[in-house]
């Protein structure tokens, strides 16, 4: 189900938003916002990569000890990653809607 906020945009009714980004940010110069956003596209692309090569890790471990005992440091550090990307996303998210595009730029 979707519903129109106030600025007529349609959004998924269970989008989360982080009202703290949105305020800080929505007054911004769109040239401001537009690298506050490429920062955190940068930030959300390394926080993917390092979660990947945690995933990676923790079932090349789990693969050479299969036990079940515990999960282990390496899937910690692989779910860990994977909240820190999450969150990255939900900011990155909020960002993108206050900017109304994704700003184009070279490079990673």
């Amino acid at each position: 189900m979707m519903s129109d906020n106030n600025n007529g945009l349609v959004q998924p009714e269970n989008k989360l938003v982080l009202r703290a980004v949105v305020g800080l940010t929505e007054h911004l110069p769109k040239a401001d916002l537009e690298q506050i956003t490429i920062q955190a596209i940068k930030a959300h692309r390394r926080l993917r990569d390092q979660a990947e090569a945690r995933q990676n890790e923790w079932h090349a471990i789990e693969a050479g000890d299969p036990s079940g005992k515990t999960v282990g440091a390496a899937r910690i550090a692989y779910v860990t990653s994977m909240i820190d990307m999450h969150g990255q996303q939900t900011v990155l998210s909020t960002l993108l809607d206050v900017l109304g595009y994704i700003p184009s730029f070279r490079g990673d």
